[in-house]
């Protein structure tokens, strides 16, 4: 399987996509003080686009071009500086022309988010 195409916006925030193919992936990246938010918690909208660049990873490979078209997400506990994340993106359902996904953002074993989303797929 080829690498993944290089995300400009992921490697701008210091997201690493670890895994990627067979409609899964990982991604992962350490809060810095850049990521915070007035409370000196990660910001929401980092969060979000940890769990999009997951997901987008997922939706695309060698044989399908994944265009997502929605997302939710609800965040469970905040994150803080040093905290490593890690972003796994699954697809959970396989429809006939689009993917439905769950992507779970962790520290060690605790649950900082949940998101899912839908990706339509197309053959490359």
């Amino acid at each position: 399987m080829s690498a993944p195409r290089t995300d400009a916006y992921a490697a701008l925030l210091g997201i690493d996509v670890t895994g990627h193919g067979g409609g899964r992936a990982e991604a992962q990246v350490q809060v810095t003080d850049d990521h915070l938010n007035p409370h000196g918690t990660a910001h929401g909208s980092f969060l979000f686009s940890l769990a999009g660049i997951a997901l987008a990873a997922a939706a695309n490979d060698d044989e399908h071009s994944g265009v997502v078209s929605a997302v939710h997400i609800d965040y469970v506990r905040p994150a803080r500086p040093g905290d490593a994340l890690l972003a796994t993106a699954e697809v959970a359902e396989r429809l006939a022309k689009e993917d439905l996904f769950v992507v779970r953002v962790t520290h060690g074993d605790e649950l900082v988010a949940r998101a899912t989303g839908r990706a339509n797929r197309r053959a490359r």
